[in-house]
Protein backbone atom coordinates (compact mmCIF):
# COMPACT_ATOMS: atom_id res chain seq x y z
CA UNK A 1 0.00 0.00 0.00
CA UNK A 2 2.91 2.23 1.16
CA UNK A 3 4.45 1.40 -2.33
CA UNK A 4 1.84 2.43 -4.57
CA UNK A 5 0.93 6.06 -2.47
CA UNK A 6 4.26 6.72 -3.06
CA UNK A 7 4.29 5.65 -6.80
CA UNK A 8 1.10 7.93 -7.22
CA UNK A 9 3.04 10.87 -5.49
CA UNK A 10 6.03 10.32 -7.64
CA UNK A 11 3.86 10.19 -10.67
CA UNK A 12 2.34 13.83 -9.67
CA UNK A 13 5.82 15.49 -9.03
CA UNK A 14 6.93 14.42 -12.23
CA UNK A 15 3.83 15.80 -13.77
CA UNK A 16 4.54 18.37 -12.11
CA UNK A 17 8.27 18.60 -12.82
CA UNK A 18 7.36 18.53 -16.84
CA UNK A 19 4.66 21.50 -16.37
CA UNK A 20 7.74 23.05 -14.89
CA UNK A 21 10.47 22.33 -17.05
CA UNK A 22 8.03 23.58 -20.09
CA UNK A 23 7.96 26.63 -18.69
CA UNK A 24 11.19 27.21 -17.88
CA UNK A 25 13.06 30.52 -18.50
CA UNK A 26 15.07 28.52 -21.43
CA UNK A 27 12.68 26.95 -23.25
CA UNK A 28 11.42 28.09 -26.85
CA UNK A 29 8.64 30.16 -25.34
CA UNK A 30 11.38 32.51 -25.04
CA UNK A 31 12.05 33.10 -28.12
CA UNK A 32 9.67 35.25 -29.25
CA UNK A 33 7.55 33.46 -32.19
CA UNK A 34 4.36 34.60 -30.95
CA UNK A 35 1.82 35.62 -33.24
CA UNK A 36 2.22 38.90 -34.58
CA UNK A 37 -1.84 39.50 -34.24
CA UNK A 38 -1.84 39.05 -30.39
CA UNK A 39 -1.85 42.43 -29.60
CA UNK A 40 -4.73 43.28 -32.62
CA UNK A 41 -7.71 44.59 -31.33
CA UNK A 42 -11.09 44.81 -33.32
CA UNK A 43 -12.00 48.00 -34.66
CA UNK A 44 -14.86 48.85 -33.03
CA UNK A 45 -12.59 48.49 -29.46
CA UNK A 46 -9.84 50.81 -31.10
CA UNK A 47 -12.99 53.50 -31.60
CA UNK A 48 -13.85 52.32 -27.97
CA UNK A 49 -10.74 53.21 -25.97
CA UNK A 50 -9.78 56.11 -28.07
CA UNK A 51 -13.16 57.77 -26.29
CA UNK A 52 -11.08 57.10 -22.69
CA UNK A 53 -9.41 59.73 -21.05
CA UNK A 54 -6.39 58.82 -18.78
CA UNK A 55 -7.01 60.52 -15.32
CA UNK A 56 -4.62 62.64 -13.02
CA UNK A 57 -1.92 63.00 -15.85
CA UNK A 58 -0.40 65.89 -15.36
CA UNK A 59 1.57 68.35 -17.85
CA UNK A 60 5.14 68.37 -16.22
CA UNK A 61 8.03 68.01 -19.32
CA UNK A 62 5.67 67.48 -22.21
CA UNK A 63 6.74 69.75 -24.17
CA UNK A 64 5.17 72.82 -25.75
CA UNK A 65 3.16 70.85 -28.52
CA UNK A 66 -0.89 70.99 -28.75
CA UNK A 67 -2.02 69.18 -25.84
CA UNK A 68 -5.31 69.18 -24.23
CA UNK A 69 -4.20 70.10 -20.28
CA UNK A 70 -3.43 73.45 -18.96
CA UNK A 71 0.52 73.94 -18.58
CA UNK A 72 1.64 76.59 -15.65
CA UNK A 73 3.04 78.85 -18.31
CA UNK A 74 1.73 82.36 -17.58
CA UNK A 75 1.14 85.71 -19.80
CA UNK A 76 -0.88 86.21 -23.00
CA UNK A 77 -0.76 81.98 -24.22
CA UNK A 78 -3.43 79.57 -25.87
CA UNK A 79 -5.82 79.98 -23.07
CA UNK A 80 -7.88 82.22 -20.48
CA UNK A 81 -6.99 80.60 -16.76
CA UNK A 82 -8.34 83.05 -14.40
CA UNK A 83 -8.01 86.70 -12.82
CA UNK A 84 -6.08 86.96 -9.66
CA UNK A 85 -5.34 90.21 -7.27
CA UNK A 86 -2.49 92.72 -9.11
CA UNK A 87 0.76 92.95 -7.28
CA UNK A 88 3.23 95.97 -7.79
CA UNK A 89 5.22 94.68 -10.59
CA UNK A 90 3.03 93.22 -12.57
CA UNK A 91 2.48 93.65 -16.49
CA UNK A 92 0.09 96.41 -16.74
CA UNK A 93 -0.75 95.15 -19.95
CA UNK A 94 -2.66 92.25 -18.14
CA UNK A 95 -4.37 94.46 -16.01
CA UNK A 96 -8.06 93.48 -16.74
CA UNK A 97 -9.10 97.60 -16.86
CA UNK A 98 -12.84 96.47 -17.79
CA UNK A 99 -12.91 95.08 -14.34
CA UNK A 100 -11.01 97.88 -12.96
CA UNK A 101 -13.64 100.12 -14.92
CA UNK A 102 -16.47 98.27 -12.48
CA UNK A 103 -15.08 97.04 -9.52
CA UNK A 104 -12.26 99.74 -8.87
CA UNK A 105 -9.79 97.02 -8.10
CA UNK A 106 -6.77 96.29 -10.48
CA UNK A 107 -7.19 92.70 -11.48
CA UNK A 108 -4.54 90.79 -13.77
CA UNK A 109 -5.71 88.21 -16.74
CA UNK A 110 -3.66 85.12 -16.51
CA UNK A 111 -3.61 82.58 -19.30
CA UNK A 112 -2.16 79.13 -19.55
CA UNK A 113 -0.45 76.84 -22.51
CA UNK A 114 -2.01 73.98 -23.45
CA UNK A 115 0.52 71.47 -23.19
CA UNK A 116 0.98 67.60 -23.42
CA UNK A 117 1.10 65.60 -20.50
CA UNK A 118 3.74 62.63 -20.10
CA UNK A 119 2.67 58.67 -19.28
CA UNK A 120 5.56 56.24 -19.28
CA UNK A 121 4.70 52.44 -19.03
CA UNK A 122 7.25 50.96 -16.96
CA UNK A 123 6.96 46.90 -18.06
CA UNK A 124 8.06 43.04 -16.38
CA UNK A 125 9.72 41.40 -18.89
CA UNK A 126 11.38 38.78 -16.44
CA UNK A 127 10.93 35.18 -17.36
CA UNK A 128 7.93 34.57 -14.78
CA UNK A 129 5.92 36.81 -17.09
CA UNK A 130 5.69 33.80 -19.64
CA UNK A 131 2.99 32.24 -17.15
CA UNK A 132 -0.57 31.61 -18.16
CA UNK A 133 -2.92 31.27 -20.91
CA UNK A 134 -2.94 33.57 -22.21
CA UNK A 135 0.39 34.79 -20.58
CA UNK A 136 1.07 37.46 -18.30
CA UNK A 137 3.41 38.91 -20.60
CA UNK A 138 0.73 38.76 -23.03
CA UNK A 139 -1.75 40.44 -21.13
CA UNK A 140 1.16 43.22 -20.05
CA UNK A 141 1.48 44.20 -23.92
CA UNK A 142 -2.10 44.25 -24.46
CA UNK A 143 -2.77 46.52 -21.43
CA UNK A 144 0.56 48.85 -22.50
CA UNK A 145 -0.97 49.28 -25.79
CA UNK A 146 -4.48 50.16 -24.71
CA UNK A 147 -2.44 52.78 -22.92
CA UNK A 148 -0.91 53.91 -25.71
CA UNK A 149 -3.89 54.86 -27.54
CA UNK A 150 -5.57 56.25 -25.18
CA UNK A 151 -2.51 58.77 -24.83
CA UNK A 152 -2.11 59.17 -28.09
CA UNK A 153 -6.00 59.72 -28.42
CA UNK A 154 -5.46 62.66 -25.22
CA UNK A 155 -2.59 64.50 -27.58
CA UNK A 156 -0.44 63.00 -24.81
CA UNK A 157 2.97 61.68 -24.73
CA UNK A 158 3.30 57.73 -24.30
CA UNK A 159 6.84 56.19 -23.41
CA UNK A 160 7.10 52.36 -23.20
CA UNK A 161 10.04 51.20 -21.13
CA UNK A 162 10.82 47.65 -20.57
CA UNK A 163 13.42 46.28 -17.54
CA UNK A 164 14.84 42.22 -18.49
CA UNK A 165 16.40 40.04 -15.50
CA UNK A 166 19.46 40.81 -17.62
CA UNK A 167 19.72 44.08 -16.48
CA UNK A 168 18.60 45.29 -19.95
CA UNK A 169 16.30 48.27 -20.22
CA UNK A 170 14.36 48.32 -24.02
CA UNK A 171 12.28 51.77 -24.54
CA UNK A 172 10.65 53.79 -26.74
CA UNK A 173 10.72 55.88 -28.55
CA UNK A 174 14.30 56.55 -27.69
CA UNK A 175 13.37 59.85 -28.48
CA UNK A 176 10.81 62.30 -28.96
CA UNK A 177 9.38 61.68 -32.20
CA UNK A 178 5.32 61.68 -33.93
CA UNK A 179 5.30 57.85 -33.23
CA UNK A 180 1.72 56.56 -34.21
CA UNK A 181 0.37 53.46 -32.64
CA UNK A 182 1.33 51.09 -35.44
CA UNK A 183 4.93 52.19 -34.21
CA UNK A 184 4.12 51.11 -30.39
CA UNK A 185 2.59 47.65 -31.22
CA UNK A 186 5.35 46.91 -33.54
CA UNK A 187 8.11 47.78 -30.64
CA UNK A 188 5.48 45.72 -28.23
CA UNK A 189 5.37 42.75 -30.48
CA UNK A 190 8.87 42.43 -30.65
CA UNK A 191 9.93 42.34 -26.97
CA UNK A 192 10.15 39.03 -25.16
CA UNK A 193 11.35 37.83 -21.55
CA UNK A 194 15.11 36.94 -21.78
CA UNK A 195 16.50 34.15 -20.07
CA UNK A 196 17.67 34.43 -16.73
CA UNK A 197 21.83 33.92 -17.05
CA UNK A 198 22.49 30.80 -14.55
CA UNK A 199 25.69 30.27 -15.62
CA UNK A 200 27.96 30.54 -12.14
CA UNK A 201 25.69 28.32 -10.33
CA UNK A 202 22.92 31.06 -11.18
CA UNK A 203 24.58 34.07 -9.61
CA UNK A 204 23.85 36.76 -11.02
CA UNK A 205 25.74 40.47 -11.50
CA UNK A 206 26.91 42.94 -8.23
CA UNK A 207 24.45 45.42 -10.23
CA UNK A 208 21.36 42.96 -9.76
CA UNK A 209 22.80 41.94 -6.26
CA UNK A 210 22.25 45.19 -4.68
CA UNK A 211 18.65 46.24 -6.30
CA UNK A 212 17.21 43.30 -7.10
CA UNK A 213 15.36 43.16 -10.63
CA UNK A 214 12.48 45.95 -9.93
CA UNK A 215 15.60 48.03 -8.30
CA UNK A 216 17.62 47.23 -11.46
CA UNK A 217 15.22 48.61 -14.03
CA UNK A 218 13.88 51.55 -12.01
CA UNK A 219 17.41 53.01 -11.80
CA UNK A 220 18.15 52.29 -15.43
CA UNK A 221 14.75 53.82 -16.27
CA UNK A 222 15.61 57.23 -13.97
CA UNK A 223 19.04 57.06 -15.61
CA UNK A 224 17.69 58.08 -19.11
CA UNK A 225 16.39 61.56 -17.74
CA UNK A 226 12.84 61.09 -18.57
CA UNK A 227 10.86 63.83 -18.17
CA UNK A 228 8.04 64.25 -15.36
CA UNK A 229 4.87 62.90 -15.42
CA UNK A 230 2.57 59.37 -15.00
CA UNK A 231 4.33 56.31 -14.19
CA UNK A 232 2.23 52.66 -14.86
CA UNK A 233 4.11 49.80 -13.47
CA UNK A 234 2.62 46.64 -15.09
CA UNK A 235 4.22 43.22 -13.93
CA UNK A 236 3.78 40.41 -11.63
CA UNK A 237 5.82 41.99 -8.59
CA UNK A 238 6.81 38.55 -7.48
CA UNK A 239 10.40 40.27 -5.82
CA UNK A 240 10.44 41.16 -2.22
CA UNK A 241 8.19 43.49 -0.29
CA UNK A 242 11.05 45.57 0.99
CA UNK A 243 12.54 46.14 -2.67
CA UNK A 244 8.81 46.75 -4.58
CA UNK A 245 8.53 49.83 -1.17
CA UNK A 246 12.31 51.33 -2.09
CA UNK A 247 11.27 51.53 -5.90
CA UNK A 248 7.97 52.76 -6.09
CA UNK A 249 9.41 55.75 -3.13
CA UNK A 250 12.33 56.35 -5.54
CA UNK A 251 10.12 57.05 -8.04
CA UNK A 252 7.52 58.94 -6.44
CA UNK A 253 10.43 60.97 -4.33
CA UNK A 254 11.91 61.80 -7.93
CA UNK A 255 8.81 63.88 -8.98
CA UNK A 256 6.45 60.98 -10.90
CA UNK A 257 3.05 59.84 -10.16
CA UNK A 258 3.45 56.30 -9.69
CA UNK A 259 0.63 53.67 -10.30
CA UNK A 260 0.55 50.08 -10.47
CA UNK A 261 -1.41 47.07 -12.26
CA UNK A 262 -0.63 43.62 -10.88
CA UNK A 263 -0.84 40.70 -13.27
CA UNK A 264 -1.14 36.97 -12.56
CA UNK A 265 -1.60 33.96 -14.05
CA UNK A 266 -4.83 31.87 -13.43
CA UNK A 267 -2.56 29.41 -11.84
CA UNK A 268 -1.13 32.18 -9.56
CA UNK A 269 -4.14 33.22 -8.54
CA UNK A 270 -5.56 29.12 -7.48
CA UNK A 271 -3.13 27.02 -8.07
CA UNK A 272 -3.95 23.27 -8.79
CA UNK A 273 -2.44 21.90 -5.40
CA UNK A 274 -2.38 17.97 -4.78
CA UNK A 275 -0.19 15.01 -4.07
CA UNK A 276 3.88 15.61 -4.00
CA UNK A 277 4.52 18.96 -5.51
CA UNK A 278 8.33 20.23 -7.32
CA UNK A 279 8.17 24.21 -7.70
CA UNK A 280 11.28 25.43 -9.24
CA UNK A 281 11.54 28.65 -9.60
CA UNK A 282 11.54 30.85 -13.12
CA UNK A 283 14.23 33.26 -12.08
CA UNK A 284 16.65 31.31 -9.54
CA UNK A 285 18.58 28.29 -9.78
CA UNK A 286 16.32 26.50 -6.65
CA UNK A 287 13.84 24.11 -6.61
CA UNK A 288 11.17 22.75 -3.46
CA UNK A 289 9.56 20.06 -2.70
CA UNK A 290 6.55 20.11 -1.10
CA UNK A 291 3.98 18.14 0.65
CA UNK A 292 0.16 19.43 -0.28
CA UNK A 293 -2.03 19.59 2.16
CA UNK A 294 -5.86 20.12 2.81
CA UNK A 295 -4.58 23.75 4.46
CA UNK A 296 -2.07 24.83 1.52
CA UNK A 297 -4.19 26.09 -0.75
CA UNK A 298 -6.22 28.01 1.98
CA UNK A 299 -2.19 28.92 3.30
CA UNK A 300 -1.60 30.29 -0.10
CA UNK A 301 -4.46 32.36 -0.90
CA UNK A 302 -3.74 33.88 2.41
CA UNK A 303 -0.09 34.88 1.73
CA UNK A 304 -1.49 35.68 -1.25
CA UNK A 305 -3.77 38.51 -0.48
CA UNK A 306 -1.25 39.43 1.98
CA UNK A 307 1.13 40.42 -0.39
CA UNK A 308 -0.90 42.33 -2.63
CA UNK A 309 -2.75 44.33 0.45
CA UNK A 310 1.30 45.15 0.80
CA UNK A 311 1.62 46.13 -2.34
CA UNK A 312 -1.27 48.28 -2.69
CA UNK A 313 -0.93 50.06 0.17
CA UNK A 314 2.62 50.63 -1.28
CA UNK A 315 1.09 52.78 -4.20
CA UNK A 316 -1.87 53.79 -2.53
CA UNK A 317 0.12 55.90 0.48
CA UNK A 318 2.55 57.35 -2.40
CA UNK A 319 -1.06 58.49 -3.99
CA UNK A 320 -1.18 56.32 -6.43
CA UNK A 321 -3.32 53.42 -7.80
CA UNK A 322 -3.16 50.11 -7.77
CA UNK A 323 -4.94 47.00 -9.72
CA UNK A 324 -4.68 43.72 -9.45
CA UNK A 325 -6.29 41.70 -12.42
CA UNK A 326 -5.26 37.90 -13.91
CA UNK A 327 -3.89 37.44 -17.36
CA UNK A 328 -7.19 35.76 -18.76
CA UNK A 329 -9.42 38.88 -17.62
CA UNK A 330 -11.17 40.43 -20.63
CA UNK A 331 -9.90 43.47 -21.40
CA UNK A 332 -12.65 44.47 -23.66
CA UNK A 333 -16.00 43.35 -21.19
CA UNK A 334 -13.84 43.27 -17.60
CA UNK A 335 -10.34 45.65 -17.51
CA UNK A 336 -11.69 48.83 -18.90
CA UNK A 337 -14.49 48.90 -16.48
CA UNK A 338 -12.48 47.91 -13.90
CA UNK A 339 -9.95 50.86 -14.87
CA UNK A 340 -12.67 53.32 -15.08
CA UNK A 341 -13.55 51.96 -11.67
CA UNK A 342 -9.85 52.78 -10.14
CA UNK A 343 -9.57 56.09 -11.68
CA UNK A 344 -7.00 55.04 -14.43
CA UNK A 345 -9.28 56.27 -17.23
CA UNK A 346 -12.63 58.16 -17.22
Amino acid sequence: MKSKVKNQKSKVALRWLDRLRALNPLSSRLAGTKSNLELAFPPGFIASIERLRLVALKAMGGGLREGHRLGAYKGGQLEFHGHRNYVPGDDLRYVDWNTYARLERPYVKEFAREEAGVLHLLLDATPSMILGTPSKWTFARRVAALFCHVALASKDLARVHVFHSDGTLERFPAHRSGAGIREYLDFLEAQSPRATNISNGGKIGPAMASHGILGLGVANFLRTRPPRGRIILIGDFWQEEKEIVQSVSRLASSGYDVAGIHVLSAEELIPPLEGQILARGMEEDDEIELASDADLASRYGHELDRHSRSIEDTFRRRGGNYLRTSSDASIEKVLIATLRQRRFVT
